[in-house]
């Protein structure tokens, strides 16, 4: 599926316009990783507005500036034949000048390729922003997804630090946002959808509504020239500086090393940092028992962006064997019959994003959402909801296309008893198929969802 309707993003939108609006100069930090969406929201955004829209093209400095001036001339007026800007300095001081002081957007997208070919271009920002940026018309946004090089801007010394009006940083679509790309489907296919590509936008316009998940599943992943199959390995590669180090830390969680210590360890990694990119990425989160502080040591890490979890699961161990022609077989021998469990570990996420929705919403009451297990490991609960640290609803996740029965609401009894938490607060049971009516009718306190509910607010 091509998808060209612009999708979600309201947050974003509202946040640029609102700049946009504002009186005075505007300095906006755009970030995300790579195929997250970045110039598609910026193209939406500029859409009816002047603007000037320039994508960086990882070119000499001279050859950046030529093009720059292409991109000036087209909406500020033609240059005498064969005139380039000779610095970025005179390049935002003609733009300044020539804006007629009417607001004017200048984009400078993959900023951190300008940064390569022209040192100190940080420091030429900062200069005309602190001299003339500040009080004119000019709405500057610079956009990149260069983790480490974006987030540099803003931090410790850095020449831009604390000048930035505005930063957004971009991250995955929503579930009920990702589902819009597949409008066909129901709403376990658009789940299941969501669970191997995640939110980024450029996967989904790949997926083929018109046939099935396998097949969908060999044109994505079995075919070793298709983009998705090496798309997790590019993004860590293009957007973090040390990208063999975040490669091993999400494997070795991926493949169950989930504490900070054994992570590292695993991974061969001394700069815990690398943790804190991924976290900002969206690539992985710290989770912590929710009636526990962020501080807990009991604390662990998991690959939450559901198409790297996929891809570290069943492409990253077995790109050899893609290469060799075995997609189509690894796919049906490997992948369809493993996918419930995939989907299990997803539903759950989902089913935790659905309950601050009803919170949001009023139809129950947290100030926080998140999961729960005991000490000793013997409990846990997939969804809970606070306020000050106390429980005020509970919740199990099970993928399953029954309706759930007596036997998961007697297994969520006893994980609940151990929390300390009875029948006064809401139980929630979520399931594929729903739950069964007799259960709902003969525990007043319990609220069941299917899959089918979950998706129902973006009707």
């Amino acid at each position: 599926m091509h998808q060209t309707e612009f999708i979600g993003r309201g947050a974003e939108l509202a946040a640029l316009r609102a700049s946009y609006d504002a009186g005075r100069g505007q300095l906006v930090l755009l970030s995300g990783r790579r195929r997250i969406g970045k110039t598609y929201l910026l193209q939406e955004f500029i859409r009816g507005r002047r603007a000037i829209f320039y994508q960086a093209s990882r070119q000499a400095e001279a050859v950046e500036l030529a093009s720059f001036t292409e991109a000036v001339s087209a909406v500020l007026g033609a240059f005498p034949a064969g005139y380039v800007f000779p610095t970025w300095e005179a390049a935002l001081e003609y733009v300044d000048e020539h804006a007629g002081g009417e607001r004017l957007t200048v984009i400078l997208d993959e900023f951190p390729y300008l940064c390569d070919s022209t040192e100190g271009l940080p420091s030429v920002i900062q200069r005309w922003w602190d001299q003339r940026g500040r009080t004119s018309s000019i709405m500057l946004v610079l956009c990149g997804s260069a983790q480490t090089l974006m987030h540099d801007l803003d931090s410790g010394s850095a020449p831009l630090r604390q000048r930035f009006t505005k930063k957004i940083r971009l991250g995955p679509l929503s579930y009920h946002e990702a589902a819009e790309f597949v409008p066909s489907l129901g709403a376990a296919d658009r789940f299941r959808v969501y669970a191997l590509l995640g939110g980024t936008p450029l996967y989904l316009r790949e997926w083929d509504g018109g046939t099935s998940v396998r097949d969908n599943l060999v044109r994505l992943f079995g075919d070793p020239g298709s983009a998705l199959v090496d798309s997790a390995r590019l993004v860590l590669h293009t957007d973090l500086g040390d990208s063999t180090a975040s490669y091993r830390t999400l494997s070795a969680i991926a493949r169950g090393r989930t504490r900070r210590n054994e992570i590292l360890q695993t991974a061969r990694v001394t700069n815990e940092r690398v943790l804190q990119r991924l976290e900002e990425l969206h690539l992985v989160t710290k989770r912590v028992p929710v009636t526990e502080g962020t501080a807990s040591r009991r604390g662990y890490f998991a690959v939450t962006d559901p198409y790297f979890r996929f891809w570290f699961r069943f492409i990253e161990p077995n790109r050899a064997s893609i290469d060799r022609g075995f997609g189509e077989r690894l796919v049906e021998d490997i992948i369809v019959p493993d996918l419930d469990n995939h989907f299990g570990s997803v539903f759950e996420d989902v089913a935790r994003e659905f309950a601050t929705i009803l919170v949001t919403s009023g139809e129950l009451r947290a100030t926080d959402v998140g999961s729960w297990r005991s000490s000793d490991g013997d409990h846990e609960i997939d969804v809970v909801g606070i306020t000050r640290k106390e429980p005020t609803f509970i919740g199990t996740v099970k993928w399953r296309a029954a309706a759930l029965g007596y036997d998961v609401y007697k297994n969520l009894e006893s994980h609940a008893a151990a929390l300390g938490v009875d029948a006064s607060i809401p139980w929630l049971m979520f399931g594929r198929g729903g739950v069964e009516e007799r259960l709902l009718r003969a525990q007043p306190n319990v609220r069941g969802y299917s899959v089918d509910d979950l998706y129902a607010p973006a009707a």
